[in-house]
């Protein structure tokens, strides 16, 4: 699927975990290089797996929105001109909250009519 990141567009792809050794370490990464969002689709054994997280849904938007938004940062110039000192919009916890804050944001915005 395309998505448009500040008019860049950039292809979202669900890849299971097996498919793609970029999911290695991790569950979604953002290859600003070549424009591309690999966030990790789980399969109906891993769905089942009592130790894993019970909506692994939420999961995967969370996952979704927090890749989105190291693309937004990236387009906007804002981490490729971060100084190592300064590296917020590289910071994975920064980053987090947007993924997380996001959807709240934007329901508070809809309900001020302020979108």
């Amino acid at each position: 699927m395309k998505i448009s990141v500040l008019g860049v567009p950039y292809t979202l792809r669900y890849v299971a975990k097996a498919k793609d050794p970029g999911l290695e370490d991790c569950d979604g990464y953002c290859d600003t290089s070549t424009k591309t969002i690999v966030v990790r689709e789980y399969t109906t054994a891993e769905r089942k797996d009592p130790s894993r997280l019970k909506d692994l849904d939420a999961y995967k938007r969370k996952c979704t929105r927090h890749e989105l938004a190291h693309a937004f940062l990236y387009e906007s110039g804002l981490s490729v001109n971060a100084q190592p000192t300064d590296c917020w919009p590289l910071c994975e916890e920064m980053v987090d909250w947007v993924a997380i804050q996001g959807p709240k944001l934007y329901a508070a915005w809809q309900r001020a009519g302020c979108l």
